[in-house]
């Protein structure tokens, strides 16, 4: 980890260790995440499985309880469901964000057939705000068009069920879809043992590559701006799981608290991008890093 950055958390220990306040109310865990520099691009395969994950620092993987449930205010227990993300950036000329969700549930529910609706069922959000511009981005439906911050979303797509795996939620034209269409988001979803409308035990590795961008226009890359992604900058991102059993959504765990992070940038999460040589787990007192990381749970 960048020592400024370290130190920075020790500050916070003692800090929170007085006041009992955290920083900040975009971040479920009062903090802040962090996203890490991929060592070698080329070697990602978006297939829906982690063995190219083996270079990322466990020390920064994103559990459940470093989260936050906006519907209920509870977070579930892990044997109802478990979350655990890990996520990578890299530089141009590659410069793409890279994300990897493994999911395990006790209830597997997808009877979801309509793309704006996918929330109702198991799903995933990656919600970006590449600038971390903030503000509002769509009337109070939330619909507008997106095209300052963005709701893409990640499905278990079955025959004759949910079409697809990537789709740009909520209420959007057609004309915005086209990263997707287009091929620059790139995403895979495997599921063990079985995709199956309310399968039991089931382990879920969702996986994406994509650009971010700082402007997103209906009209295509060219009337668009791609985002440079670059060490130390803070973007607006938040990671959140439609978690539904039987008889539709119960939870909405996501690293923002608010449910208003879904189309408000004021309300997501914050990630600080750490480059290669800056992630590496601290050589403290076990005891020291020990109280960094329960400030992140």
């Amino acid at each position: 980890m960048r020592r400024s950055m370290f130190l920075a958390l020790v500050m916070v220990v003692g800090v929170l260790g007085w006041s009992g306040v955290g920083l900040g109310y975009e971040n479920a865990n009062n903090i802040g995440y962090f996203a890490l520099q991929v060592p070698d691009p080329t070697k990602m395969v978006i297939d829906g499985e982690d063995n190219d994950w083996a270079w990322y620092d466990p020390a920064y993987v994103i559990t459940t309880d470093q989260m936050a449930c906006t519907l209920t205010g509870v977070v579930p227990p892990k044997d109802d469901i478990d979350i655990a993300i890990k996520v990578g950036w890299s530089a141009p000329p590659d410069n793409r964000l890279f994300v990897f969700v493994r999911v395990t549930d006790d209830t597997l529910n997808i009877d979801e057939t309509k793309l704006d609706a996918g929330w109702k069922d198991d799903d995933l959000e990656i919600i970006t705000d590449a600038d971390h511009s903030g503000t509002f981005h769509g009337p109070a439906d939330g619909g507008g068009t997106r095209t300052d911050m963005q709701q893409w979303t990640f499905h278990i797509p079955t025959p004759g069920g949910y079409p697809k795996v990537a789709y740009m939620r909520y209420k959007q034209i057609p004309e915005m879809q086209w990263a997707i269409e287009e091929g620059y988001v790139q995403a895979a979803v495997k599921v063990e043992p079985e995709a199956k409308h309310l399968a039991t035990n089931v382990t879920i590795g969702y996986e994406v590559a994509m650009p971010l961008w700082d402007y997103y226009s209906p009209d295509g890359y060219d009337a668009s701006t791609r985002h440079v992604n670059e060490a130390g900058q803070v973007l607006g991102l938040s990671i959140t799981y439609n978690e539904a059993d039987s008889k539709g959504r119960t939870n909405q765990i996501s690293t923002h608290p608010n449910e208003k992070g879904a189309h408000d940038a004021d309300f997501m999460s914050e990630f600080t991008l750490l480059a290669v040589g800056e992630y590496i787990s601290p050589a403290v007192e076990s005891s020291t890093w020990g109280t960094i990381k329960a400030l992140l749970r």
